[in-house]
């Protein structure tokens, strides 16, 4: 106790040489119990390195009441049990995603492979033609030349005897009113 103690002193003076003999000491044991803990090598050296690059960064403020081992032993339990954690908190986010993936894709079959997509563009097309029968006549014809006969502002204008900002007022006032008759729909 007396010897670990003095290399924790050492240790919070920096000394490098206190911090080798601990991490020389005690690496290969600990690497071995944190790889039973996860059952990979890889992951069990990356674990305890992890605790070491700790201790290093924090050795200034480094505070251990037990024994040196018995603090490093914990913070690699610490460590595995965090990852081990962390790692079922990832896969229950990875099963949520599929479940939700494996829904999208049967709703996507569903609507596009039984026809859904078919009867629901006849719906919003019949419900579409409902609400532009609605507009005022005017409106109305500005907003058929424009969208139904592909023509522009200056083509509409001329042949209504309007003016390109009258043709343009009545086209946006047709998409308003079309937005707000169809806004469950679309």
């Amino acid at each position: 106790m007396d010897n670990d103690r003095k290399l924790l002193e050492r240790l919070k003076k920096s000394d490098s040489k206190a911090f080798e003999k601990i991490f020389r000491s005690y690496f290969i044991p600990l690497y071995n119990y944190a790889k039973f803990y996860t059952g990979n090598s890889e992951l069990a050296e990356d674990l305890v390195h992890d605790v070491f690059f700790k201790i290093w960064d924090n050795r200034e403020k480094l505070e251990i009441h037990t024994s040196i081992k018995s603090y490093l032993y914990k913070s690699v339990h610490n460590t595995c049990i965090q990852h081990l954690r962390h790692q079922k908190v990832v896969r229950e986010h990875n099963k949520n995603q599929q479940a939700k993936l494996e829904e999208a894709m049967i709703i996507n079959r569903l609507f596009f492979e039984t026809g859904l997509t078919k009867l629901f563009e006849k719906e919003i097309g019949e419900l579409l033609k409902d609400a532009i029968a609605k507009l005022p006549v005017k409106t109305r014809n500005i907003f058929k030349m424009s969208r139904n006969n592909y023509q522009n502002n200056k083509e509409i204008a001329k042949k209504m005897d309007l003016t390109e900002k009258a043709v343009e007022y009545h086209i946006t006032k047709a998409l308003s009113f079309l937005r707000e008759e169809l806004k469950d729909y679309l």
